[in-house]
């Protein structure tokens, strides 16, 4: 993985979620690669996704959107 071409949108505490996350942001239209420390499948590591230079904005505004509350 080149660091030009990719950049570190997020860290998240585990695989699991590391991978849904990357699952919704391709399903977005969004290129997304997880990195993981974990040593053997299961293990809880922290897991971080990488976007492509070019998507980074994007992808920054699509979790804003997504984890937003809706108004009351």
């Amino acid at each position: 993985m080149s660091d030009s071409a990719w950049k570190l949108l997020t860290t998240l505490p585990d695989l699991p979620s590391a991978q849904s996350l990357a699952e919704v942001l391709s399903a977005s239209g969004i290129a997304a690669r997880v990195r993981s420390d974990a040593g053997v499948l299961g293990q809880a590591a922290p897991s971080r996704i990488y976007v492509e230079a070019g998507d980074l904005r994007r992808a920054r505004e699509f979790i804003s959107a997504a984890t937003e509350e809706p108004p009351p």
